[in-house]
């Protein structure tokens, strides 16, 4: 009845209410999605039109300063004095340059002349003073005659030492094709972080290489810091590119943070209704199912006491072990009669099995014995398990007799095949090695089956070494803390315990128990291995 109630349940409450959530849930999400993706889109695009307005104007001021004929005949000028230079140097500002730059207190510019003749100062310098600097290799290493070039370094004219900078750069060419003067135009990164600022997305939005994170609309940016690697960027979810002159940049938006807040402010109403309909509804059914329990009840304490007196009367008549024996013994010779071989020999092992569990005469019995007990659980096993399990028994000869507590060894075994090799879908080995060394005997139960974790292996070898009768009272591996407890005992606390295991590779446990702890019979030198496969 209580098997009928909860399936009831599951089918006219659980289900429904787990259906109705994911579609809730699931329009929800969907369109959170979309909203997300277009709120990125948007602050990506309004960082790349920021950005390509102020590139633009510095662009403009390039193209005027490369069209014009006056500049190119000044810097192209041999000049016989310092004093002939500086006259047409103030000549020049007052024809040209001052009036471009007006107002543009955002941009600087340094012309790099190759010309000897002229001074450095201001905006004209010498190319040679560009030697080394890592904006003039950036550019002689890229080749091209107009580009823009984001850098760190030391100071140059119209720019403070170790700071983040701008650059726009343009060849001038147009009249002297193999001219090396250079235009360099300094974009203030300050000023840029201030626009990207402005924007007023609270999301964090990021302009990128392939390497650096370049500039962003964060406050917290400091452009007297590197630039910091591009791997420290997290929690990205959306990144649009695109091409700025010659560098191929791109916007990376970062997720959101306080999503529950902003659920809570969308869809308050709605999650609200969604958590009542989960609360009332049950208790809707559960009050349906109550009338629908009720009308069974007398006949179920009928059908109560009827069990009862069945299950005592079950108690009294329980099979005598002696009669579970004689029951074996005839299937097997029934099978043997009938010439099915394989199940004679199955029945024959389970007999054995089911004796050596039931006849506890002593507490410890020796290897020998232990390892016949062991060989007929994994022939059942083998039976059961057919190619999917394979095992090999190797034992000194010299070891066979020392006694160990009964089932110490078994239970081992059984863990291996119960715990390893039943849930693997491939084929599995079971390898049992004893042997003796430096005075000690060294017991391995090993399997090739699914292992544990780093986690599982260090609570069970805490079990293992820790094994008392409190343990045994904890669920979970009982058998083991129980062979683990006795072998404790045996030796005095003197057994040492190992486990190793490797998700999906196998498990190793070793015992190993010093010589002067054990009694032993007769010692032989020779080596018995079976392998079954």
């Amino acid at each position: 009845m209580k098997n009928r109630v909860l399936f009831l349940y599951i089918i006219a409450a659980i289900i429904p209410l787990m259906l109705m959530d994911v579609a809730a849930v699931g329009v929800i999400v969907r369109y959170e999605k979309r909203e997300k993706i277009h709120e990125m889109e948007n602050a990506a695009s309004a960082i790349q039109y920021t950005l390509a307005n102020e590139l633009d104007s510095a662009d403009k001021m390039t193209q005027s300063v490369y069209t014009n004929k006056y500049i190119y005949d000044f810097i192209d000028r041999r000049f016989r004095t310092g004093l002939e230079y500086y006259e047409a140097y103030y000549s020049f500002f007052e024809d040209t340059l001052i009036d471009m730059v007006d107002g543009a207190s955002n941009i600087s510019y340094t012309f790099y002349i190759d010309n000897d003749s002229i001074i450095n100062g201001a905006q004209f310098q010498k190319l040679e003073t560009a030697e080394g600097e890592s904006w003039y290799e950036y550019i002689r290493a890229n080749g091209r005659k107009l580009g823009l070039m984001f850098d760190y370094g030391g100071a140059i004219t119209g720019v403070r030492e170790n700071e983040r900078r701008v650059f726009f750069y343009e060849t001038l060419d147009l009249y002297a094709h193999r001219s090396k003067n250079l235009l360099l135009v300094n974009i203030d990164y300050s000023y840029l972080s201030k626009l990207l600022q402005n924007t007023n997305y609270d999301m964090d939005v990021y302009v990128c290489d392939d390497e650096r994170i370049l500039m962003s609309n964060k406050s917290e940016i400091n452009a007297g810091k590197p630039f910091e690697s591009l791997d420290t960027l997290k929690n990205i979810g959306y990144i649009k590119e695109f091409q700025a002159f010659d560098q191929a940049l791109t916007i990376r938006v970062a997720n959101k943070n306080g999503i529950g807040q902003m659920w809570i402010s969308r869809w308050g109403m709605q999650l609200l209704i969604l958590v009542l309909i989960n609360i009332l509804f049950p208790i809707f059914v559960i009050s349906r199912i109550s009338r629908f329990v009720y009308s069974y009840r007398l006949r179920e304490q009928e059908i109560i006491v009827t069990r009862q007196r069945a299950e005592l009367h079950a108690l009294h008549s329980q099979i005598n072990p002696h009669f579970l024996f004689n029951a074996l013994e005839s299937i097997r010779m029934h099978s043997i009669i009938k010439q099915e071989t394989e199940t004679a020999e199955m029945v024959e092992k389970l007999a054995k099995l089911q004796r050596q569990y039931t006849e506890w005469n002593e507490d410890n019995i020796s290897i020998e014995k232990e390892l016949s007990f062991a060989e007929n659980y994994l022939g059942l096993q083998k039976y059961r398990f057919g190619d999917r399990l394979s095992y090999s028994i190797e034992v000194d000869d010299d070891c066979k007799k020392y006694l160990i507590p009964k089932l110490t060894l078994v239970t081992f075994v059984e863990n291996s095949c119960v715990h390893g090799i039943e849930n693997k879908n491939k084929n599995g080995w079971i390898f049992v090695r004893i042997f003796k060394k430096d005075e000690k005997l060294t017991i391995e139960i090993e399997d090739t089956g699914n292992g544990m974790t780093a986690e599982e292996t260090e609570t069970l070898l805490h079990k293992m070494r820790d094994a008392d009768m409190e343990l045994l009272k904890e669920p979970g591996r009982i058998g083991i803390v129980n062979a683990c407890l006795r072998l404790k005992m045996m030796t005095d606390n003197a057994v040492e315990f190992e486990l190793e295991s490797e998700e999906s590779v196998g498990t190793i446990v070793s015992i190993i128990i010093p010589t002067d702890k054990l009694v032993m019979e007769d010692v032989t030198d020779d080596t018995v291995t079976t392998n079954i496969g």
